[in-house]
């Protein structure tokens, strides 16, 4: 990227009445990195209940004029009341403390000289205030976040006094200590805003993992970080040195470590209610049942009940129901799973170290790849889902080698593409490779089909590409030696059961018992236990690490 416009600015805690020390700090730095402007995102003036004889003293040069603040400087209005002679004179100078030195308010967006947008929330969270009081009261309402951001779609940096609800969700950096508050309009106004920076102020500093928004690629990145206030005595970094850009687009290759935004996350379901909350689309691609029938009753009573819109499907980000903890890894087009419920078990593939059932999905929320509208989101969501099937094969090979130099596992991928479903995905699972290689596998799924019934599968190129402009099921085979598709049309009239991939490898495989994904329910910290051995696995073949 061009670095031709690029800016430094920088960001302070909380100065607590220290002004001649911190204006002098920032004003050596100024002169040696030339910033644009300078954000204190703490208190600025000393508690009035502990001030004592020299903060009142530095406020009162401060306001004299007698202490030189070196640059563009942009105060919030933290969670302390600030003191009256200095709420006097924000309102005779409209904001404006003295030379260099602004408020940024209980609820203010603007834009900077140089073209940035700030969106700003100061003062402590209250149900309901008393709208006669002044601007500068340090207290804000729900209603006052929703109104910071009002006509903005997105933001360069966002500043408030109280955190964002779950930023500390499906982050492995902690904040040490008690955090300040953390509040829902807080974290709806960072994800209206999809700000570059969000900034807050706490006893000590946090910065967490970078987390990508959900929307169109490219997407949208923040980077939260809370500084802690001048002059600790643990020395936390209390002043912290940006840069950004002006007017330009979100990069297409997200950051390393990134995350996805945990902004939308509300409380973990509980176990005990997975099947009615989570319902059988998300796992069993279905439409509340278990099975699939594209008759006209069938297609009646989806008219009568319309398929989740994104919000409200698992497997869209922006649902505050995503179980984000389940999430192995992040692409630009496609994240990676753990399967809920797996076929598998810690068991089945020992050397692996996880069950190793993952599910590829899109971010794009269609039934079918066909029904991504855009055809370069379209032609990049099949080339990354393609390469994360690559580079989960290639994990198999590295860790089931054996003597031989051969990978033991095999794998078999599945898909369910209809144009009535919900969200298209790819369910990936490791089978023995002998399966593979004598065509067991094969043979299993045609098998299964010839007792059930249903159309057989359809091995040549020419045809299989002729019911793929239809709804079917396909079936890919791999090991090292050999590749193999299959599909079956789905177009007919007759009950299919969307557990089918499933059914078949799990008699293959002895674990018929595990064929639904309801009877092998685990709790969220074995879920998280697997996403975490799996991540560790798969981290050397995880190109989405790649800058």
């Amino acid at each position: 990227m061009p670095q031709a416009n690029r800016m430094y600015s920088v960001v302070i805690g909380a100065v607590n009445g220290k002004f001649s020390d911190v204006f002098a700090k920032l004003a050596t730095l100024h002169a040696k990195q030339n910033f644009a402007f300078a954000i204190i995102a703490g208190d600025l003036c000393a508690k009035s209940d502990i001030a004592t004889d020299a903060d009142r003293e530095e406020l009162a040069k401060l306001l004299r004029g007698e202490i030189t603040v070196p640059l563009s400087t942009y105060f919030a209005l933290g969670r302390q009341p600030l003191p009256d002679e200095v709420v006097d004179l924000l309102e005779k100078g409209h904001g404006e403390l003295c030379s260099n030195l602004s408020i940024l308010g209980r609820k203010v967006s603007m834009k900077t000289a140089d073209g940035f947008w700030i969106v700003a929330v100061g003062g402590a969270h209250s149900a309901s205030i008393d709208q006669s009081m002044s601007q500068y009261a340090a207290e804000y309402t729900n209603d006052d976040a929703q109104a910071a951001g009002k006509g903005l779609t997105n933001a360069d940096i966002v500043v408030t006094s109280d955190w964002p609800a779950h930023v500390q969700d499906g982050t492995k950096n902690r904040y040490t200590g008690t955090p300040p508050p953390s509040v829902d309009s807080i974290a709806n106004l960072c994800t209206s805003l999809k700000p570059r920076y969000h900034f807050s102020a706490s006893e000590a500093f946090y910065e967490r993992e970078p987390f990508f928004h959900n929307g169109p690629s490219p997407r949208s990145v923040t980077r939260f970080i809370s500084l802690a206030p001048y002059g600790n005595t643990a020395k936390a970094k209390w002043i912290y040195a940006f840069s950004l850009e002006p007017a330009v687009d979100a990069s297409k290759h997200l950051p390393p470590g990134c995350t996805a935004s945990p902004l939308t996350g509300g409380k973990k379901r509980k176990l005990e209610s997975q099947e009615s909350d989570f319902n059988s689309f998300r796992y069993a691609n279905g439409n509340g049942t278990d099975h699939y029938r594209p008759d006209q009753r069938r297609q009646k009573r989806s008219r009568n009940n319309p398929p989740p819109i994104p919000n409200q499907c698992y497997f869209c980000l922006s649902n505050p129901s995503c179980e984000k903890h389940m999430i192995g890894s992040i692409g630009a087009e496609v994240y990676l799973t753990v399967a809920k419920g797996p076929l598998s078990t810690h068991q089945t593939f020992p050397e692996l170290g996880f069950p190793g059932h993952v599910l590829m999905i899109p971010y794009e929320h269609q039934p079918t790849m066909s029904a991504i509208s855009d055809a370069a989101t379209r032609q990049a969501t099949v080339t990354e889902v393609q390469r994360y099937r690559d580079a989960l094969q290639r994990m198999l090979v590295e860790k089931t080698k054996g003597e031989d130099g051969r990978a033991k596992l095999g794998a078999v991928t599945w898909e369910i593409s209809r144009h009535s479903g919900v969200h298209f995905h790819w369910q990936f699972l490791p089978v023995p490779v002998d399966m593979v290689q004598r065509g067991l596998v094969e043979a299993g799924f045609d098998k299964e089909a010839e007792n059930l019934n249903y159309p057989k599968f359809v091995k040549g190129f020419k045809e299989m590409q002729e019911i793929e402009e239809g709804n079917f099921f396909k079936v890919m085979i791999w090991s090292e030696a050999l590749r193999k598709e299959m599909v079956m049309p789905l177009d007919g009239d007759f009950r299919f059961d969307l557990q089918f991939g499933r059914r078949v490898l799990g008699k293959l495989m002895g674990l018929a018992q595990r064929t639904h994904w309801k009877d092998c329910a685990q709790t969220v910290a074995e879920e998280t236990a697997d996403v975490e051995a799996f991540k560790k696995g798969f981290k050397e073949f995880d190109f989405s690490f790649e800058e």
